[in-house]
């Protein structure tokens, strides 16, 4: 690669420049960069009509709609996708969004990648050697786009970026070689944007032709090249220490995957909790501390020599650490705030911001929408990491078991207002108006509910008369639920999600694995997980009828739901395994150590 400098993607982010189309640059042009794919994109065959589908890809160079702002459907913008398998060249416009170049092949270290179309035949060049020429454009004309990075829904990019050219002009194979390790000055002839990529700060790419088209950075962070050597040395005898409330529900969760990622990583994680709580049945290989004695805290501290303590959530303890002399990396960690984007930016604004901007050398959460929105615009200039947690379906995965002869509706979560368990009962309760032989399973931690909200419960129960088609299963120990989720799906059922904000939704990512099909309100975090119709279902958070009527479709469109099965664990197995995890963890600490 030309510099240590890139831009790094992490599937929901993109560099948006200010002409969207080069227009001007028409049939016979070259695109070239760059990239370290991160993920695998999605393989489909080469095609010169039609639309294509694009879930999965890794749009490195986003196709843009080729009929923007003047509708002239005869134009087709340009994308690249980029994945560690392979490469695929798509043309996009009104009702034609087909790959017509498609490259099988594994790509794991920076590549340079060169598609080259001439007279609207495209042919791919990678590290200056021919690979394959693609399928000649059926299109009027062929124009490249001007984003990078991906554009929803039609896929975002995973990796990193640098060096990106556009020409007005076909390069050859000579030019790509020799050129492709060397800095442009911006005014070779034919050169229409040049982003070089190497500000490494600010969120502003600049183009460094005459044109001036630079770009704005939404969500993508600057990073530095490290080799595996380098990476191993910071990896050598380091010690975390992971802390929560108590040790329940999501969080629980997630910090045992997070332990099973980086210790595989040769990392030592430990864990504090404030309180006790049902999830320690669930039993690790280390260190788990319960405490909120501060001589306690401090002594567990100075015993783990820790290079980094990550306070999920407690805004208290991030402030008591630092307090208690510690000064290693303190990063704030942040699963899961309030039920929108608005009660979020209120909540740090008014109530954390001080604390952790003075406290904390770093902010880290999942690639939740609101989380992303609210700490992009609270703190702009603290140092954030955003990535997606992880899931080892080595050992959580679908078990066969004897096939239930009646149908059951799951649910999971605690009988409080954001886990919205009274639209659950009545989405169970229609279904069950239309077929009796309809089984309601819930799964709760009943130490978390109040004595009120508990009443209010058990007389909805009664008010809807479903008493005999409801089990509730309460404490039950982590590992027996990918049996129970295994037998929700082969039973024909799924589970039913009604939460109004989820920060991840880790209940809906086991259900997935274990082939269960899930219908869940648009709850924010949820959307990594779930493409309706292709690896799950949403329905409007409130609309009961539309939730019976996606239920319905589950339950008795028999090949959409076997299509949503399969596509589900597909999708969770490309994007949220250990191994990425521990990638972006380690990047995160490497990056905070310099």
């Amino acid at each position: 690669m030309l510099r240590n400098t890139f831009l790094a993607f992490n599937g929901q982010d993109n560099l948006v420049t200010q002409k969207q189309l080069f227009k001007e640059v028409k049939n016979t042009f070259t695109i070239e960069f760059w990239a370290y794919p991160k993920d695998i994109h999605g393989i489909e065959k080469e095609s010169r009509n039609g639309v294509t589908n694009t879930f999965n890809q890794r749009f490195a160079v986003t196709p843009i709609f080729g009929a923007y702002e003047d509708r002239k459907n005869s134009v087709a913008g340009v994308g690249v996708s980029v994945g560690s398998n392979g490469i695929s060249v798509y043309e996009h416009t009104t009702n034609h969004l087909p790959p017509v170049l498609v490259f099988n092949g594994s790509i794991n270290d920076w590549v340079h990648v060169a598609v080259v179309y001439q007279n609207k035949v495209p042919t791919l060049f990678i590290n200056g050697e021919y690979i394959r020429t693609g399928l000649k454009s059926l299109k009027k004309n062929i124009v490249p786009s001007g984003v990078f990075g991906g554009l929803d829904p039609y896929g975002f990019y995973s990796g990193g970026l640098s060096e990106i050219r556009i020409w007005s002009i076909a390069k050859s194979q000579e030019e790509l070689s020799t050129m492709m390790n060397k800095e442009l000055s911006g005014g070779e002839t034919g050169l229409v944007g040049y982003w070089k990529l190497d500000e490494g700060s600010n969120s502003i790419a600049k183009d460094s032709t005459q044109n001036n088209n630079h770009g704005s950075i939404l969500g993508a962070k600057w990073d530095r090249y490290q080799t595996k050597e380098t990476e191993e040395i910071v990896n050598q005898n380091l010690n975390v220490l992971f802390t929560f409330f108590v040790p329940s529900g999501g969080v629980e969760t997630l910090n045992r995957q997070r332990f099973y990622a980086l210790s595989g990583r040769g990392i030592q994680c430990d864990f504090l909790y404030s309180q006790s709580g049902t999830g320690l049945q669930n039993k690790i290989d280390t260190s788990v501390f319960i405490t909120n004695n501060d001589n306690e805290i401090k002594e567990i501290i100075q015993k783990g020599n820790y290079d980094a303590i990550i306070i999920c959530s407690d805004l208290l303890l991030l402030q008591k650490i630092r307090s208690l002399g510690f000064k290693n990396l303190l990063i704030y960690d942040n699963q899961g705030l309030g039920y929108n984007k608005e009660y979020a930016e209120d909540y740090l604004k008014n109530h954390a911001y001080s604390v952790i901007e003075e406290y904390s050398d770093a902010i880290m959460y999942p690639k939740t929408p609101h989380l992303i929105e609210a700490f992009e615009k609270i703190f702009p200039s603290k140092k954030k990491y955003c990535f997606h947690n992880c899931f080892n379906t080595n050992v959580f995965k679908y078990e066969p078991h004897p096939k239930n002869n009646q149908i059951i509706i799951g649910w999971v979560g605690r009988i409080e207002e954001n886990k919205n368990w009274k639209d659950f009962l009545e989405i169970g309760a229609r279904l069950i108006q239309k077929s009796s032989d309809i089984q309601l399973w819930m799964f709760e931690d009943d130490t978390l509910s109040t004595k009120e909200e508990r009443l209010s419960f058990e007389n909805k129960i009664d008010e809807l008369g479903i008493k005999d088609n409801l089990t509730i299963y309460a404490n039950q120990p982590h590992s027996k639920m990918a049996e129970y989720f295994s037998k929700i799906g082969d039973s024909g059922g799924f589970l039913c999600s009604t939460s109004k904000v989820e920060g991840f939704g880790y209940a809906v990512l086991e259900a997935m694995v274990c082939r269960c099909p899930v219908l869940s309100t648009d709850s924010d975090g949820v959307r990594s997980f779930i493409k309706h119709d292709l690896t799950g279902k949403f329905f409007q958070l409130g609309n009961i009828r539309e939730a019976v009527e996606q239920g319905e479709e589950l339950l008795f469109n028999l090949p959409l739901r076997e299509a949503i099965r399969i596509n589900a664990v597909d999708h969770i197995n490309e994007n949220f395994s250990p191994e990425k995890y521990a990638e972006n963890f380690i990047s995160m600490i490497n990056d905070l150590k310099r």
